[in-house]
């Protein structure tokens, strides 16, 4: 181990946390880890937090260009599969309009789709980034999929009344919050988990609000019953996320103290 440069482990940081070493070089760096515990930390928060301060090191420009080719090299991979998976997605109603009637998509309606799916996939893949925790990155998925049918239902039906019915506006605010919590927590786990039981209290509180203000448009189908009931799927969506995200915070406090 004593003939492992730290500068090298160092420079292999970034790489390990955005999960895109080898083994053997992700075993390298959790066995120097072993006896260094700046580095234990920065590997068990999963982020290169402001505080943990890393001394400034000369990293040879060639190795240097090395990561940073593999790192973009990965995230264009990733954006590759999200911009396919949204074209997949967007095959099926073209060639269902082939066949029936029932289903007639104007181009209108495949560019906002086309928006909404990759406009989710690389918000996935920008904050799933944040950590190494497949637990961080289930959580992030149950966001943003909820997040994903917030918009597509209220663009497509509408949830209170339809789509045109004013109330259905208070789900921007919904998303807003979720939005700027995120970005003021800096997508920390415990940030996250607070920002997700925020939309969470939010999103239940739409159809209480809507009951006071808007009484003749909740009335409308699905009802007032129907309401509740997809408001409360996507309450159990954002408080899932919230659960999934607080325990990754506890699992990295646990690292932290041990």
């Amino acid at each position: 181990m004593e003939t492992i440069p730290r500068n090298v482990i160092l420079d292999l940081l970034p790489a390990y946390i955005a999960g895109e070493v080898s083994e053997e070089s992700r075993a390298l760096v959790e066995k120097f880890a072993q006896n260094d515990p700046q580095i234990a930390k920065i590997i068990s928060t999963g982020t290169l937090e402001p505080e943990i301060i890393i001394p400034e090191v000369n990293v040879p420009d060639e190795l240097e260009l090395k990561m940073i080719k593999r790192v973009r090299r990965s995230i264009q991979r990733q954006m590759f599969y999200v911009a396919l998976a949204t074209a997949s997605i967007l095959l099926a109603p073209l060639i269902a309009m082939q066949f029936t009637n029932e289903v007639n998509w104007s181009l209108v309606d495949f560019l906002v789709m086309g928006i909404l799916l990759l406009g989710t996939g690389l918000t996935f893949v920008l904050i799933s980034r944040s950590s190494d925790s497949i637990q961080y990155r289930i959580a992030v998925g149950v966001a943003v999929t909820a997040g994903l049918l917030l918009v597509w239902m209220n663009l497509a039906v509408g949830i209170i009344g339809s789509e045109d019915n004013p109330a259905n506006l208070m789900y921007i605010g919904v998303l807003a919050i979720a939005i700027i919590g995120s970005l003021t927590a800096r997508f920390s786990p415990l940030g996250m988990a607070r920002t997700m039981f925020a939309t969470a209290i939010a999103q239940i509180l739409v159809p209480v609000i809507a009951l006071i203000f808007w009484m003749p448009a909740i009335n409308e189908p699905p009802g007032i019953l129907g309401v509740f009931i997809l408001n409360l799927f996507f309450t159990v969506l954002f408080i899932g996320s919230s659960l999934l995200f607080r325990s990754v915070a506890k699992s990295n406090k646990g690292k932290d103290k041990s």
